[in-house]
């Protein structure tokens, strides 16, 4: 039987949860080391130093899948205490060691530990929330990651007047959410949190039946798709990010800091339509996600036809807001289908599709753009958003309509 969690409680779960998708997006918030690295190791080459960054993503990418498998032999809370015990440690190595090839193998070591604990930061939701608060749980974790990623970013900052060893000091804001997830949230598998889970899924799934949206538990098609749902996005997303300086200076509309700041704009978006996102769903259901790449598509396809910098600034915030419901109902639509076991697996395989798309984005942007030009290849971003809408949406009703004709 679960055991039953108090309101102050189930908030320092949320607390914890929430603080761990901190720790997922954390990799970059050193980026203004590398000057100063470069510097203290004269020997290396400047894309080794960069290294430092992107090294971190690969590692994340690989133990992302591997997670899944720890889970079944460990548990979730353990794998999640794992990751933060292997991040925690192994992200502040460059703050007391000054040979690359240590500091470089640190922060390989800490996109393990940010791979194992990743998928726990979305399941782990599923497993104590349900209903419409997973859902808004959902989309405050990517705006919480947001404004979590900004603020070590500013320590990070303000520690590096000191030295760039300094600023990796800011990896101790890992510690808190280890205290939380050791001593305030539940194991999974002991606590009767999972049955609890499952028994919560099969009413959703009942009422969603009665609804005429009935989904199998575990559907490994739906999962797919997701998948490669979440590839594309990413992709279109990221195009965007890295042509968008490029795009300023052909089309003369301003300089790459300006491009800077309306992607800074964006990203500040993307935290109020994390929080919306909870209501929204609540309203529109699984047309959130046809109205999120609608309307992020058409914001994109306008950018390369804007005259001015203002109306890029407009049509950025409108698309940062509408893409930041994309991801969440993505992830919260995996929660709504997958049992208490699968669940983790099933999210690393999403984050692996999340993870390749951005990866995958500067040749794609190249792709999309036939080579050099910028604007096209904006545009083009946002045509694929605008393709996926309409697939979700056929897709939307072509499983209603087979789902009345079978109730037929």
């Amino acid at each position: 039987m679960a055991k039953v969690i108090s309101k102050f409680h189930s908030w320092l779960i949320i607390i914890a949860l929430l603080s761990l998708n901190i720790v997922e997006q954390a990799a970059s918030v050193i980026n203004a080391t590398i000057p100063g690295m470069a510097k203290s190791f004269p020997n290396e080459t400047l894309v080794n130093i960069e290294l430092v960054t992107t090294v971190v993503s690969i590692f994340v990418t690989i133990f992302v899948l591997i997670s899944g498998v720890i889970v079944k032999w460990i548990g979730q809370k353990r794998t999640a205490i794992l990751g933060l015990v292997i991040a925690s440690a192994s992200s502040i190595i460059p703050a007391i060691v000054n040979n690359f090839t240590a500091i470089l193998v640190s922060r390989a070591i800490l996109g393990i530990g940010i791979g194992l604990a990743n998928p726990l930061a979305i399941s782990l939701i599923g497993v104590f929330f349900y209903g419409d608060q997973r859902a808004k749980l959902m989309g405050w974790r990517s705006a919480i990651a947001g404004i979590g990623t900004a603020a070590m970013t500013f320590v990070a900052g303000q520690l590096l007047v000191f030295s760039w060893h300094a600023a990796y000091w800011v990896y101790l804001l890992f510690i808190p959410t280890l205290v939380l997830f050791i001593f305030v949230v539940p194991d999974p598998e002991k606590s009767g949190a999972l049955q609890r889970q499952e028994a919560e899924q099969e009413k959703e799934m009942a009422k969603a039946a009665k609804q005429g949206n009935e989904v199998k538990k575990n559907p490994i098609g739906l999962i797919i798709l997701l998948t490669l749902l979440t590839f594309f996005t990413l992709i279109a997303m990221m195009v965007v990010a890295v042509k968008l300086p490029t795009y300023f200076v052909q089309a003369h509309i301003g300089t790459p800091t300006d491009a800077s700041n309306v992607w800074s704009a964006v990203n500040l978006a993307t935290v109020v339509g994390g929080f919306l996102f909870g209501p929204i769903y609540k309203k529109l259901g699984k047309y959130v996600l046809p109205l999120g790449l609608l309307s992020a598509g058409i914001c994109v396809v306008i950018v390369p036809f804007a005259s001015s910098l203002w109306l890029v600034y407009t049509v950025s915030i409108i698309d940062g807001i509408a893409g930041s419901l994309i991801i969440p109902y993505i992830f919260n639509r995996i929660s709504e289908v997958s049992s208490a076991k699968k669940a983790p697996l099933f999210t690393s395989i999403a984050l692996v599709g999340s993870n390749l798309g951005a990866f995958m984005a500067p040749y794609a942007g190249e792709l999309l753009g036939m080579g050099t030009n910028a604007g096209l290849a904006i545009m083009n971003a946002g045509i694929i958003n605008i393709i996926l809408a309409i697939v979700s949406l056929a897709v939307i009703f072509m499983l209603r309509k087979a789902t009345v004709a079978k109730r037929i």
